[in-house]
């Protein structure tokens, strides 16, 4: 071994992460300069997310038996690349196609990391070193993504994709010299992905999506969820960066857990929390609106604190996944981030539902009763004790 790999892995979570969303801060600009409207441009957002939660597992199908360094240092070189594409891109047909390209291409990333891990270390190590690399997607939040608006407010929202290339080929590169050549010990074979449907997964998968569902009740309609609950939507930027906050104190808590003997209850717990930080919301705009000082902790605590459960959970189900199968980590863990899509869009939808027949005020209610599901699922949950995933011939 060439050294500890986290630094590089987590460099490689931090620059997917950033490419991710590095053009939201600049979406308005974006929208005038190419002659869309801005719900128009949100769709960039939408096929990036639909591309990977559809795909991620057909590609890991494919691509279980490559050499894991390889194609992650190849993946993140060709993030770059349509990302400097982009920036050049002259039209939203071509941005779109190329949000599409950039969706298969992270398929290539976000589900190698922990099989990498897994090759790497040992059982007793990998809960905290996932939770120490998913802190790459913290500093995306904490520093990639506002750079990228601060230099797009600078420049133009073309530089926010500039940046994203040279992020993308700094984690390329720096994955490439500081890892070592890591074989893959998954199988090959379409009945790898029937293992999905295995019960300790399927309740894990459920618990990814039902924690990004909930939360995601919400998030997408924070800026009328504030206006609601303190007035204004000017400090929108401060409830973003609370998000990073939020996660930097759940991974934390996810690497001082590690791998847990007990992981189902630490689980029940976050998704209580979870459904806690949703009721504040509606709370929030039922009961403390425009209040000034009670509303802002009130809205601050509730991203917060929901933010950091969500963090806290997901190195916990990436760890749990990879002692279900150890051999098809890259799928299950592609089958985990699809769901977490999923979840995104499922949570969005519903919030999205509510909202309109129902009330506003109702979203926290919704996510809510959403996470109480995830605890369901947790509650009923053993420690995976999975039969190893044989290769067929």
């Amino acid at each position: 071994m060439r050294g500890n790999p986290i630094p590089a892995l987590a460099l490689a979570t931090c620059a997917v992460g950033t490419q991710t969303f590095v053009f939201a801060g600049l979406l308005i600009e974006l929208a005038a300069d190419l002659d869309i409207n801005v719900a128009t441009a949100g769709y960039l957002a939408v096929a990036y997310a639909i591309t990977y939660a559809l795909t991620a597992p057909l590609i890991a199908l494919k691509t279980g038996r490559l050499e894991r360094r390889r194609m992650l240092w190849l993946a993140l070189l060709g993030l770059s690349l349509i990302n400097l594409l982009a920036a050049l891109a002259g039209s939203f047909s071509e941005l779109i196609g190329l949000r599409i390209l950039a969706g298969l291409a992270a398929t290539l990333v976000m589900p190698v990391v922990p099989p990498i891990i897994a090759a790497l270390l040992p059982v007793e190590k990998r809960g905290q070193a996932l939770a120490m690399v998913t802190g790459g997607m913290v500093l995306a939040f904490l520093l990639g993504m506002p750079l990228g608006s601060l230099i797009g407010q600078w420049f133009d929202w073309r530089a926010t994709f500039l940046l994203a290339a040279v992020l993308c080929l700094a984690a390329a590169l720096i994955n490439r010299l500081s890892l070592p050549v890591v074989q893959s010990e998954d199988g090959a074979g379409w009945h790898l992905l029937a293992h999905g449907w295995q019960p300790d997964i399927r309740r894990l998968l459920l618990m990814s999506l039902a924690a990004f569902s909930a939360t995601f009740c919400v998030i997408p309609y924070i800026a009328p969820v504030m206006q609601n609950i303190v007035g204004s939507t000017e400090q929108v930027a401060l409830s973003q960066m609370l998000v990073g906050v939020g996660a930097l104190i759940g991974i934390t808590i996810a690497a001082r857990l590690g791998n847990t003997s007990s992981p189902n209850r630490v689980l029940v717990r976050i998704f209580m929390i979870i459904a806690m930080t949703q009721v504040l919301y509606s709370v929030a705009m039922l009961v403390f609106p425009e209040q000034g000082l009670v509303s802002w902790l009130s809205l601050g605590a509730a991203v917060l604190f929901g933010a950091a459960a969500l963090f806290a959970l997901t190195p916990l189900v990436q760890a749990q996944l990879l002692e279900a199968a150890p051999g098809a980590r890259q799928v299950t863990v592609a089958l985990n981030g699809s769901v977490m899509f999923l979840g995104q869009g499922l949570g969005a939808a519903l919030g999205a539902w509510v909202s309109q027949l129902l009330s506003l005020q109702l979203l926290g209610l919704t996510g809510m009763l959403v996470a109480l599901l995830g605890a369901l699922c947790a509650w009923q949950w053993q420690t995976p004790n999975a039969e190893p995933v044989m290769e067929k011939s």
